[in-house]
């Protein structure tokens, strides 16, 4: 879907820019540039989501560790727990399942929960994994400490959902403006050809017009970086 969004855009650029379907050419290097942003922007996508599910699964962690289970025997209750609310192919439900497994083949919680922090790339995820460790080795509270950890990653994704809210209006305005060159551009040619039939079949017009696609890709992409919320 990517590739088919890129290849409509640099097909409207070459008609509305240039007028000539073989600008297409000189666009294509827009392509991979197009394809790395759409990737970064589906990977963070992704990661709010899991975020949002690992923190659904501390809590039911938290509420079955006090029932009396195992840190062990928790993962799989939790699991059965969390299967209420999401289908089995949701991230959350396959973490679980790697690390059961792990489980049963003898591999350490905590080394199961560092190879779920490591997957992930979540900050919230290896901070817990850090601090479980650690309670694993010195002998801590493991409910206690789980329940704080659950506390914590709680505000967290609070902040980060007000930050996203906030900024998703910012993002659409910055949505509308990109589009706003093109729009001006379209209405020009459209209602007053007179006044860009200069930028049309001379070289003068592609320098002009490349240089200002350039400029226009950059903005793009600084406006993209701004509000962007880091997870």
């Amino acid at each position: 879907m990517a590739v088919i969004r890129a290849g409509v855009i640099i097909f409207g650029a070459a008609l509305l820019c240039y007028n000539n379907l073989l600008a297409v050419i000189l666009l294509f290097p827009y392509v991979p540039f197009y394809l790395r942003i759409r990737t970064r922007e589906l990977k963070e996508k992704r990661k709010w989501e899991l975020n949002l599910q690992f923190g659904d699964m501390i809590r039911s962690l938290s509420a079955v560790l006090e029932s009396g289970y195992s840190v062990e025997n928790a993962l799989s209750e939790a699991y059965s727990d969390l299967k209420l609310t999401y289908d089995e192919n949701a991230m959350i439900m396959s973490e679980l399942r790697i690390m059961i497994n792990y489980l049963k083949s003898n591999v350490p919680v905590e080394t199961a929960f560092e190879e779920f922090a490591g997957r992930s790339g979540l900050e919230d995820v290896k901070s817990f994994s850090d601090v479980f460790s650690t309670a694993k080795r010195t002998g801590g509270n493991i409910i206690s400490i789980i329940k704080s950890t659950a506390g914590v990653i709680r505000t967290r994704v609070e902040l980060k959902r007000e930050l996203k809210t906030l900024m998703a209006s910012k993002k659409y305005e910055s949505d509308i403006m990109r589009m706003i060159p093109f729009g001006v551009l379209f209405y020009l040619r459209v209602f007053s050809p007179d006044m860009t039939e200069s930028l049309y079949g001379n070289t003068f017009g592609v320098i002009f017009m490349t240089v200002i696609l350039a400029v226009y890709v950059a903005l793009s992409a600084a406006a993209g970086r701004i509000i962007r919320v880091s997870y």
